[in-house]
């Protein structure tokens, strides 16, 4: 028997619309896998995955399909996520979650871009759909996008990278409301993507509601007469006379529709055309559908990448890294040790000193006691005269500084990779609001998953090798 071909409730065939779902799930998919370098990217491939299945399942259900099963689809999302991900300038994750105080569950930022210095929430839901969730329309329970937007500005805060609040973007892929993307711009938002004024249908609907809550008291009024937004007037935030929670935030939160000067993408070049000719979506007959435009990102190729901090907290690693024999043309020999062997064999290959060096140069470096004193202790016990001298050398041109790590680190659990030396050196250079110099990259990964991001410069560890040369065997030159 020929399998049943899914017809909506008016008896019209969707099965090649659903084919058209199906192959832009697969194209996602791939997509997605390109982006395998960066860290979440395999989440939204699952994410891709699990939607595809569910298209598919389409397939075999008894009864008829209609157009709301295939409303229901991800795809819109995945495809300005993967679009973001693809074309916003460095990015470093996909899907990040960041602790907030005051929720359970984590914020969960589509895309971190500027090498963490730039937030990105993908919008795919209708301009106006959101504009009357923002106006108190919405269901039960759906937050407006400009209260997730103080969530999102409340929680940077706490995620500061090289000691600055992460910048936060909102990228429309069905467009944005002038009024909405102004209130947004207020708030210290940026945002790229199509304006367009509120349209009659949606100024109806919250009229009516106005109306509806006037025959309650007569004494309240419509929050907004120029629903449309052509209003250039600034309303004071702080100016809530009304009591509804609709008008309450129409009357707080719409501020002028002229754009910010700062934080605004540039409109006439804030979007570009949906084409078939887009390197990314090329042969998605189903992409118009799914979008209605591309934000471009230009406006963040602008946003601050950190304070350019000249101030560097040397961890105990990097002393060794800079004193130790390896670094300083000791790489040639053969050592029993295999750790040894393999940080010799490396610095052959790449020397860690040039790069460390260039960063070092011009900064004031900083110790602190625990650092100066651990790191003092193994040059004793397994340092060669050399190194000692190297040493000497070096703590002559460093700044000791007391032990004193910021509250967030003494805060920070104790695990088996976050050790009480450890907090106090990492803890102390973010103080100090100082790059802290490391190898140690296991701590900083423990810190990410307690949600505490350090500023650190990451380098290879080398140990201290003088001594181990009297027993290892020298490689003999191939020149």
């Amino acid at each position: 028997m020929a399998e049943r071909q899914p017809t909506d409730a008016l008896g019209e065939d969707n099965s090649a619309l659903l084919d058209q779902y199906i192959d832009c799930a697969k194209k996602f998919i791939d997509l997605s896998k390109k982006l395998g370098h960066i860290k979440g990217a395999n989440k939204l491939q699952r994410m891709c995955k699990s939607e595809l299945k569910y298209l598919q399942s389409l397939r075999k259900i008894p009864t008829q399909l209609c157009g709301n099963h295939l409303k229901s689809s991800n795809l819109s999302h995945f495809a300005g996520c993967l679009h973001t991900a693809y074309n916003a300038p460095g990015v470093v994750q996909i899907l990040c979650p960041f602790s907030m105080d005051g929720r359970t569950e984590n914020l969960v930022v589509d895309v971190v871009a500027n090498q963490g210095h730039t937030w990105v929430k993908v919008i795919a839901r209708k301009a106006q759909a959101l504009h009357l969730i923002w106006a108190g329309r919405g269901q039960f329970g759906e937050r407006d996008l400009v209260r997730q937007a103080r969530d999102y500005l409340r929680c940077a805060v706490h995620h500061p990278v090289n000691f600055q609040k992460p910048k936060i973007h909102f990228a429309f892929y069905n467009q944005v409301t002038i009024p909405m993307a102004a209130c947004l711009e207020k708030l210290g938002v940026s945002v790229s993507g199509d304006r367009i004024p509120v349209d009659e249908g949606t100024a109806n609907q919250i009229n009516m509601a106005c109306l509806s809550s006037d025959e309650d008291s007569e004494d309240e009024t419509c929050p907004d007469k120029n629903i449309s937004g052509n209003d250039d007037s600034d309303v004071n935030q702080d100016d809530f006379s009304l009591h509804t929670e609709s008008e309450r935030r129409f009357k707080g939160d719409r501020f002028s529709s002229e754009p910010s000067a700062d934080l605004n993408c540039d409109i006439t070049s804030s979007t570009s055309s949906l084409s078939k000719n887009d390197p990314l979506f090329s042969d998605l007959d189903l992409l118009g559908s799914l979008i209605s435009c591309l934000p471009r990102f230009d406006c963040l190729s602008h946003c601050t990448k950190g304070n350019d901090s000249k101030k560097v907290n040397l961890d105990i690693t990097t002393l060794i890294t800079l004193v130790s024999s390896v670094t300083h043309d000791g790489c040639h020999f053969e050592f029993s040790e295999k750790i040894l062997a393999q940080q010799a064999a490396e610095e052959r290959e790449e020397p860690v000193l040039p790069k460390l060096k260039k960063f070092l140069q011009g900064k004031t470096m900083l110790v602190c006691k625990t650092a100066l004193e651990d790191f003092q202790s193994i040059l004793d016990t397994l340092g060669g005269q050399k190194e000692k001298e190297r040493a000497k050398e070096l703590l002559s041109q460093v700044t000791v500084v007391n032990d004193d790590p910021s509250e967030r680190t003494v805060e920070m659990p104790y695990s088996l990779k976050i050790k009480e030396r450890s907090k106090v050196i990492f803890g102390t250079g973010d103080k100090l609001q100082a790059v802290t110099v490391t190898a140690n990259s296991s701590f900083v990964r423990a810190a990410q998953h307690q949600g505490v991001a350090y500023a650190v410069y990451l380098h290879p560890s080398r140990a201290l090798t003088e001594e181990k040369e009297k027993s290892a065997v020298p490689l003999v030159s191939s020149e």
